[in-house]
């Protein structure tokens, strides 16, 4: 069994992310076209604090978690990708947002493919879902690429329109 701390890939580093992280993710979330699917305008300073507070605590709490995505060859923040568990639904989702120039590159299917082999061979999880803005054309299409099918439409606990998107493992 990997313990899902070291997790990695041939190109990227996927370290727990923490609040040492915080500052980069604000840097990645401070670009609109990024930021627009995942909550645009509420990712305040101190909205990004809580919720990578949120995230570390998940680490500690189920052993899983999102990942800060390094990379390995220049040590560069690129973004976030994991697991994270959504109590309202009962469900485990894969996420990942990448800083624009990181995008379009395979990072983020290498890192949610490195996240799904985990949750696959290294845990008890037997299904995993994708939670996607209906206007998130590119990130439909990798849930798509990783094997992803659509499974319905709902609304997320802050109520926005989502799409969820599922795997069974």
């Amino acid at each position: 069994m990997i313990d899902a701390r070291n997790l990695g890939s041939d190109r990227l580093n996927l370290p727990p992310l923490s609040i040492k992280h915080g500052p980069n993710l604000a840097a990645v979330y401070a670009d609109p076209d990024v930021a627009r699917y995942v909550g645009g305008d509420r990712l305040t300073p101190v909205a990004i604090s809580f919720q990578v507070a949120a995230f570390a605590a998940e680490w500690d709490q189920r052993g899983y978690g999102q990942s800060a995505v390094i990379d390995r060859s220049t040590g560069e923040f690129l973004g976030r990708i994991g697991l994270h568990f959504w109590p309202d639904w009962d469900e485990v989702e894969v996420g990942y947002i990448l800083g624009r120039a990181a995008q379009g590159k395979g990072v983020a299917f290498e890192g949610a493919s490195a996240w799904i082999n985990w949750a696959r061979t290294s845990s008890d999880i037997a299904r995993l879902i994708a939670n996607i803005h209906p206007n998130n054309a590119p990130s439909i299409g990798l849930a798509q690429k990783l094997g992803f099918t659509f499974g319905r439409h709902d609304i997320t606990p802050s109520g926005l329109p989502t799409l969820i998107y599922e795997i069974s493992l």
